[in-house]
């Protein structure tokens, strides 16, 4: 099955590369005035508007790419709820927080979280970043806010898994209440 996946994701590849090289070549055809290709007007537009569906195309098929490849990574594990992911996973003093994590997380990123491992690392695994480029500082924002806590940008830096940003916020709302 694996072996499917990575002739998809290598097709894909291919043809978003095909995209880009498309869009690049109607829009520079579209808006140069190359000696070698008399170009009316509405041809000029013609190109801009292939151009730039070409490469509306080239991101989405990215995005496919990214959120197979996120799905791929957690494939093969039981699913669980957001409460059953946090008592599997952490002390009973972390299970809530974790849970609420998770949550939020799911709200930021378009895939299926069920079956997220809290050592997973939410950039390289989960491809946060890759998926929603705002999506990192957004969930961090979040968490602040439900939590009643500020995370440092130093802090944050270091958070690679879910388990590391539970560890975070239990501490600070330890760090808080005291």
């Amino acid at each position: 099955m694996r072996g499917v996946f990575n002739i998809k994701l290598a097709w894909r590849s291919l043809l978003q590369l095909i995209l880009i090289l498309a869009s690049a070549a109607a829009i520079i055809l579209g808006i140069s005035k190359l000696g070698f290709v008399p170009l009316s007007w509405p041809e000029r537009i013609g190109l801009l508007v292939v151009g730039v569906t070409a490469g509306v195309c080239a991101v989405r098929l990215a995005e496919v790419n990214e959120k197979e490849r996120a799905q791929r990574h957690m494939e093969g594990r039981e699913p669980l709820s957001d409460a059953d992911f946090g008592r599997q996973f952490f002390s009973p003093q972390q299970a809530e927080i974790a849970a609420k994590l998770r949550i939020i997380m799911a709200r930021h990123i378009p895939i299926d979280l069920s079956r997220l491992n809290p050592d997973d690392r939410i950039v390289e695994d989960i491809r946060m970043d890759a998926l929603d480029s705002m999506a990192t500082v957004e969930f961090i924002l979040e968490i602040e806010k439900e939590f009643g806590i500020s995370i440092p940008d130093t802090a944050a830096e270091t958070m690679r898994t879910l388990r590391d940003v539970a560890q975070f916020v239990s501490q600070a709302k330890k760090d808080t209440v005291a």
